[in-house]
């Protein structure tokens, strides 16, 4: 459960209550997602196809038709047929430094992950 949380356009900075920090992204644009995850698997994909084929083709590929995980990338067909796509990232603190280069947060190297995560989402807060 997250204890404090900001958004910074597509990204979303969770601090769990037990101080670990996860970065989500969700997608604006899921057609470019859906992308990256076809050449990180080497996917072959057809550029003609809408978000919705693109996404299910995805799901029955790698997951069970109706979601999928592919690295960080959860994929998921809603039952409107829509694709919800969204990224974890491994490396939390790379992460952290990309939403910091975007908003112009200013970092301590000597940072740890926890900390530097708390003081980006209070920075986002202001």
């Amino acid at each position: 459960m997250a204890a404090k949380s900001a958004i910074s356009g597509e990204y979303i900075i969770q601090r769990e209550e037990s101080g670990s920090i996860v970065v989500y992204r969700i997608y604006d644009n899921a057609k470019g997602a859906l992308r990256e995850v076809a050449e990180e698997k080497n996917f072959p994909f057809d550029a003609n196809w809408n978000t919705r084929q693109f996404g299910s083709k995805i799901c029955k590929e790698f997951g069970d038709g109706k979601q999928a995980t592919v690295g960080g990338y959860h994929i998921r067909v809603q039952d409107s047929g829509s694709i919800e796509i969204y990224r974890t990232y491994d490396n939390t603190k790379a992460a952290l430094r990309e939403i910091s280069e975007k908003v112009g947060f200013e970092v301590d190297p000597n940072w740890n992950t926890q900390q530097f995560g708390s003081k980006l989402i209070d920075f986002l807060e202001k």
